[in-house]
């Protein structure tokens, strides 16, 4: 190889080393510290399209530093994030200043639509009893942890009019990296929590469809048993159309669920990462997303789990046909075959007797000649001894049949 080809193949395992490289820094956190308000919005395209594979986060500290905003893209969505340093503890709940139509222009998707939005005021150490702060921000029924071992993160997960939903993040001892860490498992929680649950409505729609499925297998195996052999082209015909049906269900879906079931499991390894620690009389964050958020996860496994069983039953019901319908075609062969051998064991046996029929009629023709060239000789003048005639008898009986037997044997040779 030449110095240049070394060179060129060193510069393209550089470059897909530098791609694969970037991929573990593609998602950086937003690392900041003190009182701040984080906004935090999923947009997901309105038709699929294909999301650059470039870099995929971009910070913006704004003009003074107090804002920083990050948009991250992911295979189905894009998610712009925003966190705005607050000077002093809020007595209201802050008002948002990322909206929607700002967010789609970040992330040039000007027809996207809103997956989640979460608003996140991060505290400083919690008070005794955070009761109190609940009340006045206007949380209900909500769900607090430790978190990290020194925070503390509560939510009512109550989406308001404005399609946000609210947590709050009382930090106590976590530093820059760590809070900005803990805020993006928060948020990444929420988001992959919707994405995960958009294969839920797919679900809900094939229930009605996969009971219809259902019967229709059961009437089509029980028509099975009982169908006659003249029916068996329709039977099969119907039992394709059902495989077609159930084919086509899965195939619709089958990206859906499996994306369901990946991002499921980024949900459980964040709740994971959170280290929850208990905090008395409220039920724990990860707890209370878990025990809502898992059943309609496997509401989807289950409807992957019977669509696939539904195609393997199909499958598995035409083979069965297939095979009972191969098993009466070699029936109906063998019945033909038999029925022919015994036409040409027939045949055989007519041909033996013509045979030995046409033996006697060449014999007889054979005969007669013999018979006239005595009787001729007789009226010529020439007596022979009619036991020459008696003599000839068995001689060309015996002389023809000897020329038939010797053609058959040449014949079968």
């Amino acid at each position: 190889m030449t110095q240049a080809g070394r060179n060129e193949e060193m510069v393209e395992v550089t470059d897909v080393d530098l791609d694969f490289n970037a991929e573990l820094h593609a998602r950086p956190s937003i690392y900041f510290s003190g009182q701040s308000f984080v906004e935090h919005i999923a947009l997901r395209p309105a038709t699929p399209v294909a999301m650059s594979s470039g870099h995929r986060a971009s910070g913006d500290k704004g003009p003074d530093g107090t804002v920083q905003t990050q948009i991250e893209v992911h295979t189905e969505f894009v998610t712009v994030t925003r966190v705005t340093k607050l000077l002093d503890a809020p007595a209201v709940w802050p008002t948002a200043n990322l909206t929607i139509d700002e967010a789609r222009g970040l992330s040039g998707l000007k027809d996207a639509t809103l997956i989640c939005r979460l608003e996140i005021l991060v505290s400083g150490a919690p008070p005794r009893d955070i009761s109190s702060v609940l009340t006045d921000f206007a949380f209900a029924d909500t769900a607090a942890s430790i978190v990290g071992g020194g925070a503390l993160v509560c939510s009512d997960f109550r989406v308001s009019t404005s399609n946000s939903s609210r947590a709050i993040l009382f930090n106590t001892d976590l530093n820059a990296y760590r809070l900005g860490r803990m805020v993006r498992r928060v948020y990444e929680i929420e988001t992959y929590r919707v994405m995960a649950l958009l294969g839920l409505p797919e679900a809900r729609r094939l229930g009605p469809l996969l009971a219809d499925y259902d019967r229709k297998l059961v009437g089509l195996t029980n028509r099975h048993l009982t169908t006659p052999t003249s029916e068996h082209r329709s039977l099969l015909e119907e039992i394709s159309i059902l495989s077609a049906q159930v084919i086509s269900a899965t195939a619709e879906t089958r990206n859906r669920f499996g994306a369901t079931i990946a991002y499921a499991k980024i949900v459980e390894e964040r709740i994971a990462e959170l280290r929850e620690s208990h905090v008395p009389g409220f039920q724990r964050y990860g707890v209370f997303v878990a025990r809502r958020f898992k059943p309609a996860i496997r509401t989807c496994e289950a409807t992957a789990v019977r669509l696939e069983q539904l195609s393997h039953a199909t499958m598995h019901l035409i083979d069965l046909l297939q095979t009972r319908i191969q098993v009466e075609i070699e029936y109906q062969n063998a019945v033909q075959i038999q029925a022919m051998a015994e036409r040409a064991a027939t045949q055989v046996k007519i041909q033996r007797a013509v045979e030995g029929f046409s033996i006697l009629a060449i014999s007889y023709y054979l005969l007669s000649l013999i018979k006239l060239v005595l009787e001729t000789s007789d009226h010529a003048g020439y007596h022979i001894d009619p036991l020459v005639m008696l003599i000839c008898v068995p001689v060309v009986i015996g002389a023809v049949c000897i020329t038939v037997l010797r053609v058959k044997h040449a014949l079968k040779s």
